[in-house]
């Protein structure tokens, strides 16, 4: 047999085997019994339901009526439309064994002008399984088959979601057990623009620059790894009770497009992309650092840089 087609036979074998364990097996490795997750939904709307005829792929599922339903707020680093990965092509089986045939309730963003519809007509929305209250989205990342991936105008269940995530990565299940998809250190982001990374590192230093604000974790702008927030955005991060002004020497954790600007960046727009991983306080005094730890020019980001080399999600960012 040749290699190439071998090498398809062992990925299909390990996805059917991976799906059976997890959908129908439905037991730890303790010998447990898994319990899959229920979403609290107080923040989002409840807009209807249908039954699931089709999953399309791993991020959109039809419903019997017609109506195309994106999954908010996951991400699957091997995600390729034309050749899907491991974790993708799991992640589709999973959903065809768990939702096929089966009625669903339907949660969107209670902001009725943005985030409900994208510009395919999708239906942008988490999703219920009527017979047992199951959580699709929760169960994807328990099961870690998916990370997170919220958007400035579907950012509801992200603690809930990065709270699974947390804890699927510290028991390492699916993709959390493989060290490509591990999370960076600033170091590391140059080697994945291009692509939807997970980053976490100590902010060196904090400057406004043109109404932006630059997080900096080195100490040479030409080079290191930064953040920006626009000060539109910072508004909302003090509606979170965030101060990333006073970020400096504090470790975080951050999730988003990484791009080359002065080396590489994320551009954050809504708070629920960023995790503080100190204690906050009220009365956190940090004095902003002095000066700015950037040039007076700055160049464009170059998008389209390195987009092989990466191994995360390199789809384009659609509702991002």
């Amino acid at each position: 047999m040749p290699r190439h087609v071998l090498m398809v036979f062992m990925k299909r074998i390990l996805t059917i085997i991976l799906s059976f364990t997890t959908i129908f097996l439905g037991f730890t490795a303790q010998g447990e019994e898994l319990t899959l997750p229920h979403g609290d939904f107080e923040l989002m709307r409840q807009t209807g339901g249908g039954t699931v005829s089709e999953v399309v792929n791993p991020l959109t599922v039809k419903l019997e009526d017609g109506r195309l339903v994106d999954l908010a707020g996951l991400d699957y680093p091997d995600l390729d439309f034309y050749d899907p990965g491991d974790l993708a092509v799991t992640a589709q089986e999973i959903l065809n064994d768990f939702l096929k045939g089966q009625k669903v309730t339907i949660y969107q963003t209670a902001t009725t002008a943005k985030g409900r519809v994208n510009r395919m007509n999708h239906h942008i929305a988490h999703l219920v399984r009527n017979k047992d209250g199951v959580w699709v989205q929760g169960m994807l990342l328990s099961l870690g088959v998916a990370r997170v991936r919220t958007t400035k105008y579907n950012p509801e269940m992200a603690t809930q979601m990065l709270a699974l995530e947390n804890k699927a990565r510290q028991e390492k299940a699916g993709l959390w057990a493989m060290e490509k998809y591990a999370i960076l250190t600033p170091e590391q982001a140059k080697e994945h623009i291009g692509s939807y990374q997970v980053v976490e590192g100590v902010v060196n230093s904090v400057s406004m620059h043109r109404n932006k604000l630059y997080l900096n974790f080195g100490h040479n702008w030409k080079d290191d790894f930064t953040i920006g927030i626009s000060a539109f955005d910072e508004r909302d991060f003090k509606q979170h009770k965030f101060e990333p002004r006073r970020w400096s020497g504090k470790k975080i954790r951050v999730r988003g497009w990484v791009e080359s600007y002065n080396g590489p960046y994320i551009e954050i727009d809504h708070p629920e992309r960023v995790e503080t991983l100190f204690e906050q306080s009220d009365g956190d005094n940090n004095d902003a650092p002095k000066g700015s730890a950037l040039p007076d020019r700055v160049a464009a980001p170059d998008k389209a840089s390195n987009r092989e080399k990466n191994s995360g999600n390199a789809l384009p960012k659609l509702n991002d």
